[in-house]
């Protein structure tokens, strides 16, 4: 069938609007007309030309955080019916690893991702190869859904790393750097699951700083503040750990000089090429760094729940499928908060 699409064809080139062929689904696969898809800073590092998985090939339809509504299925799905509301999950691992079969699909060196290696959501169909990777959701506007599809569940997955950080202290301070589509739904979460933690965002921007107070953030700092209050907080003891939204090597050092002893960074952020903490530092106070890539179908399903609930709340910018180039901009310019939605 035929479906209206935005198509990367040339990097750094605007996305044109095209239509494009996707099949009817057989076995597994089910087929879902897409209502909200998020646009991250993924898809523009793609579009940057700065993030290629091994098997991307152009053109390519970006867009992996989808969500919509189920309308063909093949002959051998299970739990999914035609007309049920879903969030699709964004890392199609082969289920055949060892890390598939402790269902982290994201470790999978065969996994397909939507938007990086396979046609992704902004489009007006989306083919999933199987009914494993759809998070059914009744009580959800897909606007508010599309964005738990990563931003939701890899928030999730580094607020579980970070979690046995938090519970070594009795009043954990927590730092989450960088405030923009992930921190929305990072303080969030904490706010849902740590009753007893001082939250401490950081940002050089006002307006991030505003929406972090906003979302629960106990504090809100520029990077030159931060050090202060934590230690005032803590009185000198330092952090429980920091969420690492940003990922530069200036970030990172200076978070783990703020780090109390048996402290943790979550790197999160990808923004730069390397990270840097200093060595004496790191090892004799036992301090420690913990990649964090995504999350597991559980973090979706419960970022997910949690939304139902009204635990979490999305922030939204929608957009129309003609808007996805000016939308690429605004997002390059950091004009954006939260979450921008494309609605093919």
């Amino acid at each position: 069938m035929k479906s209206r699409a935005a198509l990367l064809r040339e990097i750094r080139k605007p996305l044109s609007i095209e239509n494009i062929e996707v099949k009817e689904p057989k076995g597994e696969e089910v087929l879902v007309r897409v209502e909200g898809a998020g646009l991250c800073r993924t898809d523009l590092r793609i579009w940057k030309g700065l993030e290629a998985r091994p098997s991307f090939r152009l053109p390519i339809v970006l867009g992996h955080e989808n969500a919509g509504r189920v309308v063909q299925i093949g002959d051998k799905v299970n739990g999914i019916r035609v007309g049920d509301r879903v969030v699709v999950y964004a890392t199609w691992g082969d289920l055949s690893c060892r890390y598939c079969r402790e269902g982290k699909f994201s470790l999978c060196k065969n996994q397909v991702i939507p938007g990086q290696t396979t046609n992704g959501g902004f489009s007006e169909y989306l083919l999933v190869p199987s009914y494993r990777w759809l998070v059914k959701t009744s009580e959800l506007n897909p606007l508010d859904a599309a964005p738990l599809a990563d931003a939701g569940t890899t928030s999730m997955g580094a607020v579980r790393k970070a979690l046995p950080f938090v519970y070594k202290f009795p009043l954990p301070i927590i730092i989450v750097n960088g405030i923009g589509g992930l921190a929305v739904y990072v303080i969030q979460i904490l706010k849902a699951l740590v009753n007893n933690a001082i939250i401490v965002g950081i940002s050089r921007s006002e307006r991030h700083r505003d929406l972090a107070v906003k979302l629960g953030a106990d504090y809100a700092v520029t990077p030159n503040e931060a050090e202060k209050i934590v230690n005032k907080l803590s009185e000198g003891l330092g952090a429980s750990v920091a969420i690492d939204l940003v990922g530069t090597e200036e970030s990172t050092h200076r978070l783990g000089k703020m780090l109390a002893q048996e402290g943790g960074i979550i790197e999160v952020g990808l923004e730069g090429k390397n990270i840097s903490l200093d060595t004496f530092d790191l090892v004799v106070w036992n301090k420690q760094l913990l990649g964090s890539n995504y999350g597991t179908l559980n973090d979706l399903e419960d970022v997910t729940r949690l939304a139902e609930m009204g635990k979490i709340k999305s922030v939204i910018v929608k957009r129309k499928l003609d808007e996805i180039n000016e939308a690429l901009k605004d997002l390059e310019a950091g004009n954006v908060e939260g979450r921008e939605v494309i609605v093919p």
